[in-house]
């Protein structure tokens, strides 16, 4: 793992081109260019609106509806994104990996950067927004960057993973999209997590509370959103949840790499299959 940091610290620069690369890519072309990083997300959330609160009256006693998709949907379209399109990078650049020498899980890494460069904005204007709202912001605010790298690494560590693993097995791409979908619906996006605990009584509802990417979003919302920390703070030990998701995004990580060192030596005999 230290052979892992010191080969990434000396050739950060080359990851940086690799993020530039994927950045001009996707925004190059199109009229609007970058503008569509946070014009997707907010078209997501102006439809979940339209459909949960105004349709079909939802409500959330945490926070106003409209917070809690923006804080939910935008990190998940973060790490959706970067699961999505890291699982394939390594077969859609089998001929940059063939004719270059570099280490393979550079490209997930760079995919999940600038996916996260892709986040910022609709962060920024999440955090406008609430402060707007909600007059103000928590002082846990202070701990945003904290809950942006232990989604992070967890995100990177998973990317690193699936493109590993899609070199040989060819079906995870569709594997994955499924389970992207369940995930979504299973974790509090859209809905009140009290509706889980209504619904699945209170054992139940401490593990699910426990599940990382529900952590993360909780973690998100107690951070941004004035007073939702204290109105969950009966429901949720909240160092606790921290600490294990930490760990567990930790876990994700060096799993990460140690799958890349098992695998890096087969890469080039299934890339020619």
């Amino acid at each position: 793992m230290i052979a892992v940091i010191k080969e990434i610290l000396t050739r950060k620069n080359l990851i940086g081109e690799l993020v530039l690369k994927d950045l001009k890519l996707r925004y190059g072309r199109p009229i609007l260019g970058s503008f569509w990083a946070f014009l997707l997300p907010l078209a997501t959330v102006f439809i979940f609106y339209l459909v949960f609160s105004v349709f079909l009256k939802a409500k959330t006693e945490e926070a106003p509806y409209v917070l809690y998709l923006m804080t939910a949907i935008f990190p998940w379209r973060f790490f959706n994104d970067s699961i999505i399109c890291s699982t394939t990078c390594l077969i859609d650049n089998k001929n940059l990996i063939r004719e270059s020498n570099f280490p393979y899980y550079f490209l997930p890494i760079s995919i999940v950067l600038a996916n996260m460069i892709n986040f910022l904005p609709s962060l920024a204007i999440l955090i406008f927004t609430a402060f707007f709202v909600l007059k103000g912001l928590p002082l846990l605010i202070i701990l945003l960057p904290l809950v942006l790298v232990i989604q992070l690494l967890l995100t990177i560590g998973l990317s690193i993973i699936f493109s590993m693993l899609y070199v040989k097995y060819r079906d995870l791409k569709y594997i994955l999209e499924i389970a992207l979908t369940i995930s979504f619906y299973l974790t509090p996006i859209f809905y009140s997590i009290y509706l889980v605990k209504n619904s699945w009584g209170p054992v139940l509802f401490k593990i699910y509370l426990y599940n990382p990417l529900t952590g993360i979003l909780i973690f998100y919302r107690s951070v941004i959103l004035k007073g939702f920390y204290s109105f969950i703070d009966k429901d949720l030990e909240w160092l606790p949840s921290m600490v294990l998701v930490v760990c567990f995004s930790l876990t994700v990580l060096f799993l990460g790499f140690y799958c890349y060192l098992r695998l890096k030596n087969k890469v080039h005999d299934y890339l020619s299959c």
